[in-house]
Order: structure tokens, then sequence, then C-alpha cells
């Protein structure tokens, strides 16, 4: 069997973020949505548009409590809330960077004019094969490839008015083999995309053997109301962690490397985030990728100078990002790959050079002693009661007052766990 490649600690910076002061601050507006996702964490409870007044009340505690370079309005689809123009302003004046996540379906060049005109930064696209979209004739689709048309046509609207543009899709066991394929397509299409996420699926199996209770009494979670609780015939494959999808990018795109993770609340061996690149031209031609120094002087120095850590850069580095060869390993060998590829035809010098961002998070874990693993410091925090909670879990809260513990009852609940946290063989 081919042996497996997988991150070394040793080789990565570990992300200086923290709960009161992280470059992220998110913000639920909206319970409504247009689409629907497998293993959405926020079902729509009939609450609605949040008030204006109300989410610049969360924007102004992020603001203070988390020390934020950009605020991330999410939903629901947050492009449906009808004050989506004035939120973005808002952000603007409090000069911070801000990202809208969207699944696209309501979008318009029109509305895309006004956002720019706004001050947004940009936009996270989730576009995948989990989704079942009126967009598509076919409700349910077979690959990921169906998607490439779709998500070209967005990226060119958002290139067209000079915003950022980002990529996600939720990794499935059915979907985890087309990992390669859709980072292909933003290699293919570098010049129109910044960055791409690959978002682990969570799920809290139904099975026998494993109980669940909040506050202390015991939940039916068969009667519904979180959207990733998965059944016994889903359970399978529930299992992938960011190593598995490091591993099977690497074996692809054997110039990609990660830079920087964040680690678990509980083992010391998971990387809840993983953040990669890829350095290419303009053409596809990859070089290889910046290592951990560049990530420590670029959040170091963005502390120093502006007084936030960074995420989101609103340009690209270019070229000039070899200038940190002086001290990161990982560049040194991509420019001299360059150099070589640029000597044989002298030209190619003047070539533009682009990194695709990598992003890999592994979502909450349920582990074989019951017990949850979380994102170290993690990044997507919204505020609740006024109080910081994470935002993938916040429907616990909305339908229970606290976060849902598991309780292992005997073996079998044990071992389901233990089968699924398996990695995937390729």
């Amino acid at each position: 069997m081919e042996a497996l490649i997988y991150p070394d600690k040793a080789n990565l910076y570990r992300l200086p973020w923290s709960m009161n002061d992280n470059p992220i601050g998110w913000v639920e507006v909206t319970d409504i949505c247009n689409i629907q996702c497998k293993g959405c964490y926020r079902l729509v409870m009939g609450e609605g548009h949040k008030p204006v007044r109300q989410i610049k009340e969360d924007i102004l505690f992020l603001k203070k409590w988390r020390n934020c370079d950009n605020i991330t309005l999410a939903g629901g689809e947050s492009i449906l809330h009808p004050h989506i123009l004035d939120l973005i302003k808002f952000i603007n004046d409090l000069k911070m960077k801000s990202i809208i996540l969207t699944n696209g379906y309501a979008l318009t060049n029109s509305l895309l004019k006004d956002l720019k005109k706004a001050g947004l930064t940009g936009l996270s696209f989730h576009i995948d094969s989990t989704q079942i979209r009126p967009d598509f004739k076919k409700k349910k689709l077979e690959s990921e490839l169906e998607l490439n048309d779709l998500r070209l046509k967005y990226g060119k609207m958002v290139n067209k008015v000079g915003l950022y543009a980002h990529f996600g899709i939720t990794v499935t066991a059915r979907n985890y083999q087309e990992v390669p394929k859709f980072i292909q397509w933003a290699i293919d299409n570098i010049k129109l995309i910044n960055g791409v996420s690959l978002i682990i699926y969570r799920g809290l199996p139904l099975t026998e053997g494993i109980e669940y209770y909040a506050n202390d009494k015991k939940i039916d979670m068969k009667s519904g109301g979180l959207g990733y609780v998965v059944d016994k015939d889903e359970i399978e494959g529930i299992g992938i962690t960011s190593k598995d999808i490091y591993a099977i990018i690497k074996k692809h795109f054997p110039d990609y490397d990660a830079s920087a993770y964040l680690g678990g609340t509980i083992d010391h061996t998971s990387f809840k985030w993983l953040i990669g690149n890829i350095i290419l031209n303009g053409k596809g031609k990859t070089f290889g990728a910046f290592g951990k120094k560049t990530l420590e002087i670029a959040q170091t120095m963005h502390h120093f100078i502006y007084g936030t850590y960074l995420v989101y850069p609103k340009n690209r580095f270019g070229k000039i990002v070899f200038l940190m060869s002086f001290f990161d390993r990982s560049l040194r060998k991509a420019l001299s790959k360059f150099i070589r590829y640029a000597l044989l035809k002298p030209i190619r010098f003047f070539s533009p050079i682009n990194a695709l961002g990598i992003g890999i998070v592994q979502a909450p874990d349920l582990l074989p002693d019951g017990r949850v693993e979380m994102c170290d410091d993690c990044p997507d925090m919204c505020v609740h009661n006024g109080k910081l909670v994470n935002s993938c879990r916040l429907d616990e809260y909305r339908l229970y007052g606290d976060l849902v513990q598991a309780k292992i009852v005997n073996e079998q609940g044990k071992q389901t766990i233990l089968k699924n946290r398996s990695q995937v063989l390729m």
C-alpha cells in the first residue's frame, strides 16, 4: 500500500489567535435560506432576519472583545437580509474588512456593485454537491465537477467588480476523492480565485450505545432540530480528518504544503484548522509553497502595524512574496524552481505569480469517551446572549440552552465512533 504523507507540527506555525485577539468575527444575520445543505449548522427556526440594531451591537461587541480584522456575515443566506448594504457600510466605517458567506443563488451583478460601493471586501461561496439547489434541474448532484460552470460564473462576476473571491465545499465520504479535482479547478482559474476551503462534514451519530444530554436532561435526538444528526445508515464515513485531506492533496499536488494550524482542545495530534497554499503562475504551473516563517512574519507585522492579526488579505502579493525566501526555507525552494523554469524562456520572469490559499477545517469531533473536541481558540465565534460561543454549535444553545453532551453507554457506541474516526484510504 502506498505510504501517505501527513503534516508535521514541527514544520507549521501555530497561529497566535485567541478568544480575545482573533482576526475573525462571526455574525449571524438571518435564519432564512433559499437552498438546502446536508448537515447544515443552522436550521430555520422561525426567527427570520435579525434586527439591524442587534446585528450592529454584535459587531461592536466583536470589535471590542475579539479585536477583529474582519467581520464575516453568515446565516442562513446572508445576502437575503434586507439591510445587508447598511451592515457592510457600518463594518467599513469601523475600518474592518467584511466577508459575506453565500450560496450565490440570489446574487446579482447589480447587488455586487452596490456591495462593492458599500465597502465589501469579498465573498466566500459555499457551492457543492451536498446541496439541493433551485438553479439546478437535477436535485441530486453526482459530482463536484457538475458545479464548476456555476462556480466559474460567480468567480467572473466577483472578479469583474474587483472583490475577493473564495470557494468552499463540504467534504464527505462521497466527494472526498474529488478534492483534487476541486483544487485543480481552482488552479485552472487562479486569476479569478483567491482561495478555497475544505470543511469536513460533521455528524452526531444516532446509534445504540450513545445517548445525548443538555443541561443534565436526556435529549431525544430522533425528534429533529439539529441539522447534523446522522442516522445509522449514514454513519459510515463521517470520520474523515484534516490529515486525510492534506494527504490526498499532497499526493496529487506535490508542490502544495501547509504552513500554519490550530490544534484541538483535547487531542494533541489533531489539526482543526490547517492553512496551506500553492504558488503558481497564471497558466497553472506550480512551484511550491510558502512556509511557516512567511505566515509568522505576516501575522506579527500586521499586528504590529495595524493592531490586529491578518485574515483575507485584500491584495495579492505576487512575486513580492519571494522576498521572504531570505527567512523561509520553503519559499527558497519555490523560488529556485521558478528561476529554473524562467531561465528556459526568460520572458517567463515577467509572468504574474499567485498563491492559491487552501484552508482545511475539521469540524467538532465526537471522541470515544463521549467528549466533543473543538477548535482551540476557535476563529468562528459569534455572540449569543451576550457571550461568545462556537458558531458551529449555536443551534444547540438555541434549542437546548447549552451544548449537547454525549454519553457512551456501552461498547457498541464506543466502537461506532472508533470505526468512523479511522483514516480514509486512498
